[in-house]
């Protein structure tokens, strides 16, 4: 009997712990960009930290909507690789789209947050 068994902890679990950190990380991440943009007034540093803004949110429309759907991943399921693959995938498309003009969230964004920048500075 293997220790993972007794304590409760399986692959499963071990991924959505990672993916939580993982979120953590971009979280924080993007909040101090985003600070940084804000306190510096620099808007190329705004504008990126609204595209990842968006990227991130794609990413979790894209995560959204595969839980949704039924996978026809035959009698044995998805493996690991092929659900990591898949991750990597999505954040790749989801961070081109945003990057290219995704849906106009980050222009959106950007347009507010810099009008509310100059409101502030004068």
């Amino acid at each position: 009997m293997s220790l993972n068994s007794i304590v409760g902890i399986n692959s499963k679990n071990i991924s959505d712990i990672n993916v939580a950190k993982k979120s953590i990380i971009e979280t924080d991440s993007f909040k101090q960009k985003f600070d940084n943009a804000i306190q510096n007034g620099q808007d190329k540093e705004l504008k990126e930290a609204c595209v990842q803004f968006e990227s991130y949110f794609l990413s979790m429309m894209f995560k959204s909507m595969r839980k949704t759907t039924v996978s026809n991943g035959g009698i044995f399921g998805k493996s690991n690789a092929e659900k990591i693959f898949q991750d990597m995938l999505d954040e790749q498309m989801t961070d081109k789209m945003a990057k290219e003009g995704g849906i106009g969230l980050a222009d959106m964004m950007y347009k507010q947050l810099s009008k509310q920048n100059v409101d502030i500075e004068v």
